[in-house]
């Protein structure tokens, strides 16, 4: 019995250096975290770290979209929320069985996904695009599919963030968010599609959330024992991780080892993301050397360890798919399933379209490059305006970018862009407004504006939004 085996180092791929990470391994650790890279770093690194251990490591990712969002040169693939838009879950299923093959294809073996956290708070500055629906059942039924593409592409998945951090409107990586639910509405809404899918999942990811109604000491979930307990009563029997130890919820409330003990004994498996994992792990083996109950404990938590590990299938797909010609062609279709207009457009489609982004400022290249070049491509003269003017005969398009994004704590068009953005709308009968991510952004604007939303701002969706707004899908 080891307990390094229990911690899994965060790894920057291209930022830290490898040397340490194979370190790391000497001293015992069971995988990694892993971000950011190319394929061939990604590949190159799993290898080496692989090589340096001569045993099993478990590595994982937050691949949720597919590894593009960390992995330039990977697939894009849809977002959750546009996955939910197409209300399919074939598509749901598609984007796990791609994620899975360039994953493992890079050496990643465990899908930190997928998100079951429900769309519950407009505000909520961290789930968004990352949830499958408001709706329990659905994010159950999508999260399912996409579990069995994971499988079908030989992954282990991960249910997350549990119990649920749709309705809070904080971010954990910022500080610590409470959700001041009652249990019975917990049990119909936030804990409903983990205890759907928890029989038979691979793992399971602690929230750092604060639940009084399930846990009145107040601790947070990824400390508490109730999260566990909870799981194990509705026969849950995969791992049970933490989610990232470095986070400000966690962080700026305890100590390293302080969480990484209540978490261990408390009934979790896996310490993700340590701050000082050299540190730690030199900590576990002294508290695992003086408290018997510990150790029997951290046992218990490697053999679920093995167990995962024991799933894993093998050979591993090329690396040559990783963003190649046949998953880009097989995930083009499901981005067009993706896109909704929330007002469609009335009228014809334009010839001549002048296109504005509110928050671009004095940017040069507009994020929206994408969609522009394939308006190009079906002929459309296209003018970008810095301040949302239109010239005769001309239809004005508004491209807004706004999703998730991590340590932020927002996820809202600034006041001066909203309003440069509504001033241009109303002075344009006719505009569409187009959301490359979050559709709360086109709540509240002109009534006559078309608003169309694809949740994601991919290329491939910038092009499913150009087809949309031609009148050229068959969606």
């Amino acid at each position: 019995m080891d307990p390094a085996r229990l911690v899994f180092p965060g790894f920057t791929v291209g930022k830290h250096d490898p040397r340490e990470a194979e370190e790391l391994v000497r001293l015992g650790v069971g995988g990694f975290c892993l971000y950011r890279g190319t394929p061939a770093t990604v590949s190159a690194l799993t290898k080496r770290l692989r090589r340096a251990a001569g045993r099993p490591l478990l590595i994982c990712a937050d691949y949720e979209e597919g590894a593009w969002a960390h992995v330039p040169g990977s697939t894009p693939l849809p977002t959750n929320l546009g996955v939910g838009a197409s209300d399919s879950e074939a598509v749901a299923r598609e984007k796990g069985r791609i994620t899975a093959r360039e994953a493992r294809a890079m050496g990643v073996d465990w899908m930190l996904a997928p998100v079951l956290d429900l769309l519950s708070e407009p505000k909520n500055p961290i789930v968004n695009l990352r949830s499958f629906s408001a709706d329990p059942k659905e994010a159950a039924r999508l999260g399912r599919a996409y579990l069995s593409g994971l499988r079908a592409g030989g992954a282990l998945g991960c249910l997350k963030h549990f119990p649920g951090h749709g309705s809070t409107t904080a971010d954990s990586h910022l500080d610590l968010p409470t959700v001041n639910a009652a249990r019975g509405l917990l049990n119909a809404r936030e804990l409903a599609p983990f205890k759907a899918l928890a029989r038979g999942a691979d793992a399971v990811m602690l929230g750092h959330l604060v639940v009084p109604a399930l846990d009145p000491s107040k601790l947070p979930f990824t400390l508490s024992a109730a999260g566990p307990k909870l799981l194990r009563r509705w026969g849950f029997r995969g791992l049970i991780a933490t989610d990232a130890l470095d986070m400000g919820a966690i962080a700026k409330h305890w100590g390293e080892r302080e969480a990484a003990l209540l978490a261990l004994r408390n009934g979790a498996d896996i310490l993700l993301v340590p701050k000082d994992a050299r540190t730690l792990v030199a900590e576990l083996r002294v508290e695992a050397g003086r408290d018997a109950v510990f150790a029997r404990r951290c046992g218990e938590a490697e053999r679920r360890l093995d167990k995962a590990l024991a799933r894993v299938r093998s050979p591993r797909p090329a690396l040559a798919v990783v963003g190649g010609a046949a998953h880009r062609r097989e995930a083009a279709p499901l981005f067009a399933a993706c896109a909704a207009w929330t007002r469609p457009p009335s009228g014809s489609a334009p010839t001549r379209v002048a296109y504005f982004e509110p928050q671009a400022g004095r940017r040069e290249t507009p994020s929206g490059a994408a969609f522009l070049a394939a308006l190009k491509r079906a002929r459309v003269r296209v003018r970008v305006t810095r301040n949302g003017g239109r010239r005769k005969g001309e239809a004005l398009v508004a491209g807004i970018f706004v999703g998730p994004r991590a340590y932020s704590g927002r996820i809202r068009l600034d006041a001066r862009s909203r309003d440069r953005l509504v001033a241009a709308l109303s002075a344009a009968p006719g505009s569409t407004a187009i959301s490359f991510g979050s559709p709360f952004v086109l709540s509240g604007l002109p009534a006559k504006a078309a608003g169309l939303c694809v949740y994601s701002r991919a290329d491939a969706a910038q092009a499913a939004a150009a087809a949309h707004f031609l009148g050229e899908s068959d969606e």
